[in-house]
């Protein structure tokens, strides 16, 4: 399983219209860009090009990059199933809570006969260690405010069931 970097840069606008109905457009950038020059370009040059062409406001924008694996639906397992989910919920250090949801989460991390992830298990421990930043890298995991995670309260499974079977 090798995921291959795209190579560009999704930037997205939302515009929003006088009775609040929002849309989006979106533009791809090379990935030879430097970021910080795309996110310039962005509120210097495509805002307000966009502007001078449509009576609706923007909103929002974001800029994102991915990787895709095209075999990926051939190498998972027959009792893969995206519709049960692990459901973390991390505490932030202003008190907010975030919820981390994985799809397709392993039985053998939920505690018998129950929904609730075991957090001793030493795979749900190093998923939790990823996201709190116990590694000493500088990428921390926060809440859409940027408040860092900093605890996992609490993590069980839920299953959402599907006409797909």
């Amino acid at each position: 399983m090798a995921l291959v970097q795209e190579p560009t840069y999704n930037v997205t606008l939302s515009l929003v219209d006088r009775d609040r109905n929002v849309s989006t457009m979106s533009v791809h950038i090379p990935t030879s860009s430097l970021i910080g020059a795309v996110e310039s370009w962005v509120s210097t040059t495509l805002i307000p090009a966009v502007q001078g062409i449509t009576n609706a406001v923007v909103k929002a924008w974001s800029i994102s990059t991915s990787a895709v694996d095209d075999t990926a639906a051939a190498l998972a397992v027959e009792a893969a199933d995206v519709e049960r989910k692990g459901v973390f919920s991390f505490r932030a250090a202003d008190g907010s809570a975030s919820i981390i949801s994985v799809p397709s989460i392993l039985n053998t991390v939920v505690i018998d006969e129950t929904n609730i992830i075991d957090k001793a298990n030493a795979a749900v421990i190093a998923f939790r260690d990823a996201i709190l930043n116990t590694s000493g890298l500088l990428i921390t995991a926060s809440t859409y405010l940027a408040s860092d995670l900093i605890q996992l309260d609490k993590a069980v499974k839920t299953h959402r069931g599907s006409s797909h079977g």
